[in-house]
């Protein structure tokens, strides 16, 4: 598992979810790799309305995404991928956004039944003070724990479509 490098990792929260899915890791690692598979993922309240980089994850290559939160709120995020290594680990980062911590690892573990259980870590946080860190614990759980069920449906159903 990526560990991320975090300045102050007592001010962290880190939120874990996970999904089985009827494909291979690879399979997996491809679509997640691929930055414009982004729109297929995001839930109708965040549209993507520009998406910039230079291709799929390489260590070290930006992604830039222009967004609307809640289908008025602009928001610019830049990402870089960290860690990729196919087929069972991709790790990206927040550089400029709405968190001041933001790493998701995104793991693909053989199932051993012919699937994968796929498994997102997200270590963040919103702010530095207490404020920061209670809305961390609250607000930003509960709209990562419906982004993630979202993500993973959506997921899911283009598995579904993989295989038909």
């Amino acid at each position: 598992m990526a560990t991320p490098m975090l300045a102050d990792p007592e001010q962290t929260v880190t939120f874990k979810t996970s999904v089985r899915l009827k494909a291979s890791p690879q399979a997996l690692f491809d679509f997640h790799s691929d930055p414009n598979n982004l729109s297929v993922v995001m839930p109708p309240t965040l549209k993507l309305v520009r998406l910039e980089t230079a291709g799929p994850a390489q260590e070290g290559r930006l992604i830039e995404l222009f967004v609307r939160d809640m289908y008025v709120i602009p928001m610019h995020w830049v990402c870089r991928w960290r860690t990729v290594k196919s087929p069972n680990l991709l790790v990206d980062e927040l550089l400029q956004g709405p968190f001041r911590i933001f790493v998701h690892e995104h793991h693909f573990e053989p199932d051993g039944n012919g699937g994968t259980m796929m498994k997102d870590v997200v270590t963040y946080a919103f702010g530095s003070s207490w404020w920061g860190r209670l809305i961390s614990l609250t607000g930003v759980r509960i709209y990562l724990a419906i982004l993630f069920t979202y993500r993973h449906w959506q997921t899911k159903r283009w598995v579904n479509t993989q295989s038909n």
